[in-house]
């Protein structure tokens, strides 16, 4: 079998991450990579472990002396995000990857590389099939279905590993300087009501803000974007306080996790002369305040014709209300890590339907419990307002410690191979790393992986170099383990 990566080290490792290609593994579609896997790992003679959820973990002793040390744990997944260029024929489901080198960089012709999270199933190939190797002993656990939701991690049983010690390889980026050392957990809530219809009476404006940036509510939360959905209630309600308004629709945002942009609605006003006055000074109010930080907003309103029906008043003002109470920014900022952002919460949809008034937010902290008032804090207001409440999801954050002694390990071991500190840094985001320690919560953590750029696009690459450097790392570090 002929290898495009022939010339380049670790050989077996890049082979490795190359077999891993030609099996389609896109989230959802893991049954023959969890297999290949399972079937590669008995002919080394290792434990295997295979679950319904198509996790894998894959042990093996310790190397000689070494068989009694405590276990660490090497950890990735085995699914792929599957993006490819409208030109580009590819099928996801059948294909092998068309992968190619470019500039000192293994990347993938018109499709996404897959080496979000290939590095790291690759590595642990490696480590695993290397005799020469002095380790200690090591459970490599290959999950499933992470980029859809870490479906896999949290299906995993904590009985399929035993080790206290872990090194995730599933962070990629620019510098591999840095290892993350905190995310946060994620909590789903999906709010309803029933809606009660009246005839439509009165005068009636049409609203639509669009323009803003929106964005993910990980990444972006402490931008100063603004959230349409509150910035509608908010009108609607200063409305309100000047004539009588009732909502007919609101209809704006998708996704929990993102920063509504745009946002529909239609109103009815006893007053219309009134609020399109009130209309107007609230929106030039917003726009000042978004100058700087979200300067492209727009709200177009205009009166409209009679739709057929309005929510019964009071549903409508409740409905004003809750969407103009419900959090929706940074909450804490961290006094341990500078600029990192503990909690926070996002709405991030609000539509109303014929059947169906629908409030949709998503809650993140890195401190569990800080996750949970909030979650209780948004229910009790819910409550107060009449909606039913279902908690979609809720998992974990990996909470910052301060006493790691992987880390330490981590910092002092970087600066010997490769002369730079390392830096720490969170992610308001959620990784596998936030699961396994809600699993055990005396779990070490440490983070480290090679070069790469451009997961989940057809851009996407891992630079050859820093593959062997980290691979190469990642063996010394675990001999170093044998030590401590």
């Amino acid at each position: 079998m002929k290898y495009i990566t022939e010339g380049y080290e670790p050989k077996e490792v890049l082979q490795y991450f190359e077999d891993i290609s030609r099996i389609p593994r896109g989230s959802g579609n893991e049954d023959a990579v969890a297999q290949y896997l399972c079937d590669w790992g008995k002919n080394l003679g290792l434990e295997v472990y295979k679950d319904e959820a198509n996790n894998v973990v894959l042990k093996k002793k310790g190397s000689e002396g070494c068989e009694n040390l405590p276990p660490v744990m090497l950890q990735g997944h085995i699914d792929m995000v599957t993006v490819k260029l409208p030109e580009s024929n590819h099928n996801f489901l059948a294909d092998p990857l068309p992968l190619m080198i470019e500039n000192g960089r293994l990347t993938s012709n018109g499709t996404t590389l897959g080496a979000d999270n290939g590095n790291a199933v690759s590595y642990m190939m490696g480590v695993l099939s290397d005799n020469s190797l002095v380790h200690p002993p090591l459970e490599c656990v290959f999950t499933s279905g992470e980029e859809i939701g870490l479906i896999g991690a949290e299906a995993l049983s904590k009985d399929a590993f035993t080790a206290k010690r872990m090194i995730n390889m599933d962070t990629g980026g620019l510098d591999t300087s840095i290892t993350t050392v905190s995310c946060a957990g994620g909590l789903e809530l999906r709010m309803t009501q029933k809606p009660i219809w009246q005839n439509a009476k009165g005068d009636f404006i049409s609203l639509y803000i669009h323009g803003l940036k929106g964005g993910h509510s990980a990444m972006a939360i402490n931008q100063g974007r603004g959230n349409a959905g509150k910035l509608i209630a908010r009108i609607i309600n200063h409305v309100s306080l000047k004539t009588k308004t009732v909502v007919s629709s609101i209809n704006g945002g998708e996704k929990m996790n993102a920063i509504m942009s745009d946002v529909q609605a239609v109103i009815s006003v006893e007053n219309l002369d009134v609020a399109m006055k009130e209309i107007k000074k609230t929106v030039a109010d917003i726009t000042e305040e978004l100058r700087v930080t979200d300067s492209e907003f727009i709200c177009d309103f205009a009166p409209c014709s009679s739709p057929e029906k309005m929510l019964d008043d009071l549903q409508s003002k409740h409905l004003v209300q809750f969407a103009l109470t419900i959090p929706s920014t940074v909450r804490d900022m961290s006094f341990e890590l500078e600029g990192h952002i503990l909690s926070s919460n996002n709405l991030g949809a609000i539509q109303v339907t014929d059947d169906e008034i629908l409030l949709w937010t998503l809650a993140r902290s890195g401190d569990d419990s800080r996750q949970s008032a909030m979650g209780e804090e948004i229910c009790a207001l819910a409550d107060v307002f009449g909606y039913d409440v279902q908690i979609c999801a809720n998992f974990s954050g990996w909470k910052y410690n301060p006493n790691s002694k992987m880390r330490k390990l981590h910092e002092k071991l970087f600066k010997q191979v490769f002369g730079k500190d390392v830096k720490s840094a969170a992610t308001h985001g959620g990784l596998e790393c936030g699961v396994f320690y809600s699993k055990d919560n005396d779990l070490d953590i440490i983070t480290f992986s090679p070069k790469s750029d451009g997961e989940h696009t057809p851009e996407e690459y891992v630079d050859l170099q820093s593959f062997k450097e980290m691979y190469e790392y990642l063996c010394v570090f675990l001999e170093e383990l044998t030590k401590e």
